[in-house]
């Protein structure tokens, strides 16, 4: 879409930029909010600010406008991000089953996958019926959807105590576990508490050895799925029209769920293992982005599906590593979330300063190859996703 506005691949860096940017300068601070408001208020914030950026888009097809709801993203990202994740570990020590985070963390991102091939699917044919403004309508249909949905989650469960059977009960209204209504963003105590929790979050980032480690690995394996954003237009240099673009990257992304949906296998790998699937993720990456036709595809397919499977087990090394006494695990999350972000804008950088001067394609082989050596060097030291990862979680 950007492309098709006239934007050149310098033009879509600076934007993917400044949406990573935004993302990395509200990450942290949001999370400390997240460790001290409504979770969940918090997650619909979210959905109805990603729902703006679509009609952003829908109003004002062209660079500044593509900017603006690329920055409205960053904020949606941003209110989620360390949010979910402490709420949903949350629900699960309030049962006494965190031991489960890294499998349905992985299962629900393999089914959101599922959901996404099929609407890249739907792409086609919508695109071809209405051009980009059907694809957007449907788009913001689909994000008011999830706010509904949103609003449906069980309220928030704090501290780990144990909690009712079921599928993650919520807690009756007068328990104990039921978050106490904290103080409004406004409010002198709000304030002070946000800085502490701010401060206690990025020291525990900083001190823990496990979660300094998970965080360096984090942010290197996001320079091997950076890439992504660049597949649509590796596609269309190899010849594939809008509609073929979406079918390839419908295929894609279903790879990506298969391997998304077995990461909690990938979180318990360590060592040479762990680096080992790093390479394989950078060379199958390289090797799509250098090749033709459907081989070249499928390479760039399960190269991105081996590297996602990666990012997302990171996740759970991070939970896990964490502990279960933190009172600021939202925001140490978010603190992975800026790392992600430091990782994306060195790809982006890569291939923004080099594609000023060279083509798209061997410059994608060319940072590939490059940045999965660090990549790997750091999956390497990372501690493992499990109940046991926990133990480690001390001052180093």
């Amino acid at each position: 879409m950007f492309a098709d506005q006239g934007l050149s691949t310098s033009q879509i860096s600076v934007l993917l930029a400044v949406w990573s940017l935004s993302a990395f300068v509200l990450e942290v601070p949001s999370g400390a909010w997240a460790d001290l408001l409504d979770r969940r208020r918090l997650l619909v914030a979210s959905g109805l600010v990603y729902a703006g950026a679509f009609a952003t888009w829908l109003a004002w097809p062209g660079f500044w406008g593509f900017l603006l709801g690329l920055v409205l993203w960053s904020c949606s990202d941003a209110l989620h991000s360390g949010t979910w994740e402490a709420y949903l570990y949350e629900q699960l020590a309030a049962r006494g089953e965190t031991g489960r985070y890294a499998r349905i963390k992985a299962r629900s991102e393999s089914v959101a996958l599922l959901a996404m091939a099929g609407a890249i699917a739907a792409a086609a044919p919508l695109h071809q019926l209405g051009g980009y403004p059907a694809v957007g309508t449907a788009s913001l249909a689909v994000a008011l959807v999830h706010v509904g949905v949103t609003l449906r989650l069980p309220r928030p469960v704090r501290d780990g105590a144990p909690g009712p059977p079921g599928p993650l009960a919520a807690p009756h209204p007068t328990s104990p576990r039921a978050v106490d209504p904290p103080p409004g963003p406004g409010h002198p105590a709000a304030a002070t508490g946000w800085a502490s929790t701010l401060r206690q979050g990025l020291a525990e980032a900083r001190a823990v050895g496990p979660v300094r480690r998970v965080l360096v690995g984090y942010a290197a394996v996001v320079t091997l799925v950076g890439f992504d954003e660049y597949f649509p237009l590796l596609l269309a240099d190899d010849g594939a029209t809008v509609g073929r673009v979406a079918l390839v990257m419908a295929g894609i992304v279903l790879l990506e769920a298969v391997a998304t949906g077995l990461s909690d296998r990938v979180a318990v790998l360590t060592g040479w293992r762990h680096a080992a699937l790093v390479l394989l993720a950078g060379v199958l990456l390289a090797s799509g982005a250098g090749g033709t036709g459907l081989p070249g595809a499928l390479a760039l397919g399960v190269g991105y599906a081996v590297a996602s499977s990666l990012y997302v087990a990171g996740d759970a090394r991070l939970q896990h590593a964490i502990g279960g006494a933190s009172r600021a695990r939202a925001t140490v999350t978010s603190v992975a979330g800026v790392a992600g972000e430091v990782g994306f804008m060195v790809t982006l950088a890569t291939v923004g300063l080099l594609t000023l001067g060279l083509e798209l394609t061997p410059v994608v082989v060319l940072a590939t190859l490059v940045l999965m050596v660090p990549a790997a060097v750091a999956a390497w030291h990372m501690p493992a996703g499990s109940p046991t990862g926990a133990d480690e979680a001390g001052p180093g």
